[in-house]
């Protein structure tokens, strides 16, 4: 087993660096994160009109992870928007779906189930270039999400 704190040999990190410049920018990751968010909030509450969203917390902006801790990137993890109402448990395949599927036009996703029992639910969704979607919904629902490692455009520190 490898040490997780070592650092990324420098060609594989060289390699994760340039992978980077074909990315989306991590201004525009941001925003299409954030209204795939806000656009699964509303067809929740669609389905069900007592789960209302609003935005919590701030965003947080950070450097990347491995293998792209040495590159120019950021990572962006976005505001919680969060309902004070759970999703009703008869609604939660079809919440389950919606995410699934705005996840899907993020890229390639992997779902990490953490909990999926009776009114104890969450999940994320994740591409391989690190962009999440996360889903819960136990006394209250949340919606969160982050860029993955992006360059920015305006290449501000972290």
């Amino acid at each position: 087993m490898g040490n997780p704190y070592q650092p990324t040999d420098p060609t594989d990190a060289s390699k994760a660096a340039a992978s980077l410049t074909s990315l989306p920018s991590l201004e525009d990751t941001h925003e299409h994160v954030k209204a795939v968010i806000e656009q699964v909030g509303q067809q929740i509450s669609a389905l069900a009109p007592a789960v209302t969203w609003s935005w919590r917390r701030e965003e947080s902006r950070g450097g990347c992870n491995p293998p792209y801790e040495q590159s120019d990137g950021h990572q962006i993890l976005i505001a919680n928007y969060v309902s004070d109402v759970p999703i009703p448990e008869q609604n939660w395949p079809q919440a389950y779906d919606i995410a699934r599927r705005a996840a899907a036009g993020l890229g390639d996703v992997a779902v990490t189930v953490f909990k999926d029992a009776p009114n104890d639910h969450d999940v994320q969704f994740s591409t391989e270039t690190g962009t999440t979607l996360r889903l819960g919904s136990q006394k209250a629902a949340l919606l969160s999400g982050g860029t993955g490692c992006r360059l920015s455009t305006s290449k501000p520190g972290p």
